[in-house]
């Protein structure tokens, strides 16, 4: 155990490398995206986090004063600025001094999010199509029902109309998605620094949000360094600019309301998790062990009807919306494990789909009804859409990302870095994947995960004893 002092230090110089690698990648990463180094920037971050992360993740010690020392520690437990911290999170005034090293940690979040805005997309073309829909939607055209080489929209067949991928498909983001395209437009027009202020807003409600679950369920506060110094978090969202930010405010809204107790807010904000990224739709099954099949049945009519609400103004005329996110579901993979096994010994997509649908739902259900934790039992069903996903990649982990700070399993540790690799096939100009990352990837996650899994059966076992 060390001392606050070194907690302090610590997270300081780590703070300061992790700074100069991403002003690395700035300065290097070129007018066209530098692939090799953003693997890199991402793999030394990593190292760094997890590093600083060990060291900082047991409680500062009291130290002892030497002869003629007072024997103040680094931050007084009267420090005004905590107290205040603390009383806007409602943490009991004497836990005001655990808020010191976990807001140096998200001070330093800032920073690196902040330095990455100046950066463009370099893995994922993903950005062009958000800013594309938002254009032509704030010109009054529907995302849903025209692709972007409709003949309707020849007049906005310019640079980023080139930069689009996969223009003979419509739009496949919710409507509340559509919303934050139209606005980050608004503000930057084409440039994507709209965006990046919009998750930068959501992002730093989701780190308020960290700490005061982290607090009420009784964790280290020192863990939001899992999440605030997470390389996937900086360079999928502030570099490769992807939507998922906003839905996983909402999602971890969602996940305090259901901590709380508070039905109507949990659905609210569960209906817009839903109308931003559809993901959070999985965690349903377990509202219904929370608050009963009565007001279940409740709780799934407001959702229903507030999705509705914002679906129906794109849906009036034409109902044929979802074309695009149906042959989404039918036809993508990348970066897969169970299904990639299953395809190799089956040699039929359709059957290795439909096996890892049944594994998921039955995992889904399960858990739905064994749970006793609400927050872990979604950190559980985020681990089975892992494994049993067709596609995987690197961004989708930046959901359970948000939950890792809680429990911090080895193998979604390992997977949050390994990921990295998947990468390489964006590097080649012919989209390949390549099997010893599939096997760095998965023989260390699930190798991982059945440790994670024995070490809280041992856990149990003790606990019995005592």
């Amino acid at each position: 155990m060390h001392s606050e002092k070194s907690h302090f230090i610590f997270t300081s110089i780590a703070g300061i490398i992790i700074e100069i690698f991403l002003l690395i990648f700035i300065s290097y990463n070129g007018i066209k995206g530098n692939i090799p180094l953003y693997m890199f920037i991402y793999s030394e971050s990593f190292l760094v986090m997890l590093t600083a992360f060990y060291f900082i993740k047991s409680p500062p010690r009291k130290v002892k004063p030497l002869p003629g020392e007072s024997g103040e520690d680094l931050v007084k437990e009267d420090s005004a600025f905590l107290k205040v911290v603390a009383k806007l999170l409602k943490f009991k005034p004497e836990d005001s001094r655990k808020l010191f090293i976990p807001l140096l940690i998200i001070a330093f979040g800032i920073i690196f999010r902040l330095t990455l805005f100046s950066t463009i997309n370099t893995t994922s073309p993903d950005v062009n199509r958000y800013v594309w829909e938002g254009k032509i939607l704030y010109n009054g055209y529907n995302p849903y029902l025209l692709p972007p080489n409709d003949t309707a929209l020849n007049e906005f067949h310019d640079g980023l109309y080139d930069k689009v991928t996969y223009k003979n498909m419509s739009a496949i983001y919710p409507p509340f998605a559509q919303g934050i395209f139209v606005v980050a437009y608004m503000i930057t027009g084409e440039n994507f620094i709209g965006l990046k202020l919009i998750y930068l807003f959501f992002d730093l409600l989701i780190m308020w949000l960290l700490l005061k679950l982290l607090y009420m369920k009784g964790y280290n506060l020192n863990n939001i360094i899992l999440y605030a110094w997470m390389p996937l978090i900086l360079l999928e969202y502030y570099v490769n600019v992807h939507l998922d930010l906003v839905g996983i405010f909402f999602m971890m809204c969602f996940i305090y309301a259901m901590e709380k107790g508070k039905f109507y807010p949990a659905v609210i904000f569960f209906t817009f998790a839903f109308i931003t990224k559809m993901y959070p739709v999985i965690l349903f099954p377990l509202v219904f062990r929370k608050f009963g099949f009565k007001k279940s049945f409740t709780f799934l009519y407001f959702f229903v009807l507030g999705s509705l609400f914002f679906f129906i103004p794109f849906i009036y005329k034409d109902i044929s919306i979802f074309s695009s996110l149906l042959t989404y579901l039918k036809q993508w993979q990348f970066n897969a494990s169970v299904y990639y096994l299953l395809l190799h010994f089956l040699h039929d997509p359709v059957i290795s789909r439909l096996i890892c649908t049944g594994g998921f739902i039955l995992s889904v259900g399960l858990i739905s009804f064994l749970y006793k934790d609400f927050t872990k039992a979604c950190y559980a069903i985020f681990i089975t859409l892992i494994i049993f996903s067709t596609t995987l990649y690197p961004w989708y982990l930046g959901w359970i990302a948000a939950l890792n700070p809680f429990y911090n399993f080895y193998s979604v540790t390992s997977l949050l870095f390994t990921v990295n690799f998947s990468n390489f096939t964006t590097v080649s100009d012919v989209w390949v994947e390549y099997n010893f990352v599939l096997f760095t990837e998965y023989i260390l996650f699930f190798g991982l995960l059945i440790y994670d899994l024995w070490l809280i059966y041992k856990n149990k076992e003790r606990d019995k004893k005592i």
